[in-house]
């Protein structure tokens, strides 16, 4: 068996066994009250059980903390186990006060799994992390995130990207994006040249200090690529617990690059962004394809079996709406399955066949 079918195996047993029965949810469509799910987990090569299913802050509340507060309290009333919040997304107030709102609504009845992402070395449009200050400017921003949040300790910490060019930003036109090929940088992502690699390792250092003390249950990095993963992994390290990509249907294929086996096989767990398409998201929800299996199970919305195909092929995801009823259609994707022949024609949809790891690999 490969290591990305190891993988799918390993994370459908955990599944199954923490599902503890049958999923409440509202039908498609119907309305009426909060639904009431437990979601899955898969469990972290340090043996933390991350939910496979999280509400994402960087969508429509993104930069607008008043939105975001509500919106978090929605979610995780209606079943939603968990956030992914960000820095670099401008709400993490609103994240904070939008679970304190669910706290005190009585419906809670869970500690919610929260995850944070730090800034890019050399990216200084939000919290600086500048180059050569690396490790202290990761410390830093840290801090920031839990302070921001509200709390002591998280349950996942993420580096948001590969590192910006030295010396420059993410709003200046000179700082290339990671994949972007120049005359000093022209590996991809960057990652295999000599000085950017040296500032994601010292970051790395930064969220193993963070983790050996005891302030965050696992770190992991977002947008990395294979080169960006076989930058950090010195012997003496720790291997990133999870990678946030983007990854959908339509990419093409259910292993775009080889990049989703390339974790798999070193105990890294792929949490897919963008699950609905990102970019192409109406192209996807609305392909021919998606429609036509959607039909055959009864009830279910397209949006549904494209988060059903992620599901099913073993990984967990963040999606973001601020709509209840979608927040409950979301939720909706267990107790039934997609057929062999069904994620197949998944598997062969190409809706957004550019460079599927430069999208993957970008913030």
């Amino acid at each position: 068996m490969n290591p990305m079918a190891q993988f799918q195996a390993l994370v459908c047993v955990s599944a199954i066994s923490m599902l503890g029965g049958a999923v409440d949810v509202v039908p498609s469509g119907t309305g009426g009250p909060l639904v009431s799910v437990v979601v899955p987990t898969v469990k972290l090569n340090n043996g933390v059980k991350m939910p496979m299913m999280l509400w994402g802050s960087g969508g429509e509340t993104q930069e607008n903390a008043t939105s975001t507060a509500p919106a978090v309290r929605d979610a995780l009333i209606t079943g939603f186990p968990g956030i992914d919040a960000a820095n670099h997304y401008h709400n993490q107030v609103g994240v904070a006060r939008g679970i304190a709102m669910a706290k005190a609504s009585g419906s809670l009845k869970h500690t919610p799994w929260l995850q944070t992402k730090v800034e890019p070395c050399g990216h200084s449009i939000i919290t600086p992390v500048r180059s050569g200050h690396c490790y202290n400017d990761t410390l830093a921003a840290f801090e920031q995130n839990l302070e921001q949040l509200d709390v002591s300790i998280v349950d996942l910490t993420l580096i948001h990207s590969p590192p910006c060019v030295p010396n420059s930003s993410w709003a200046d036109p000179q700082c290339m994006w990671p994949d972007q090929p120049d005359a000093v940088y022209p590996q991809h992502c960057n990652c295999a040249a000599a000085e950017p690699c040296a500032m994601m390792r010292e970051q790395w250092k930064a969220l193993e200090h963070m983790y050996h003390a005891g302030k965050t249950r696992a770190i992991g990095v977002s947008n990395f690529c294979q080169d960006c993963l076989a930058c950090i992994a010195q012997p003496e390290s720790i291997v990133p617990a999870v990678n946030q990509l983007q990854f959908h249907a339509g990419m093409p294929g259910p292993d775009p690059g080889g990049l989703l086996s390339y974790c798999a096989e070193r105990g890294i767990i792929v949490q897919a962004y963008s699950p609905l398409g990102g970019d192409a998201h109406a192209a996807l929800l609305g392909s021919p394809i998606i429609g036509r299996i959607a039909a055959t199970h009864g009830n279910k919305t397209t949006a549904q079996v494209c988060l059903r195909w992620v599901l099913q092929l073993g990984l967990p995801l963040a999606t973001s709406t601020v709509n209840i009823q979608y927040m409950q259609e979301d939720l909706g994707v267990w107790g039934w399955e997609l057929s062999s022949a069904d994620m197949s024609a998944i598997d062969a949809l190409a809706i957004a066949p550019d460079d599927p790891v430069k999208s993957m690999c970008l913030l």
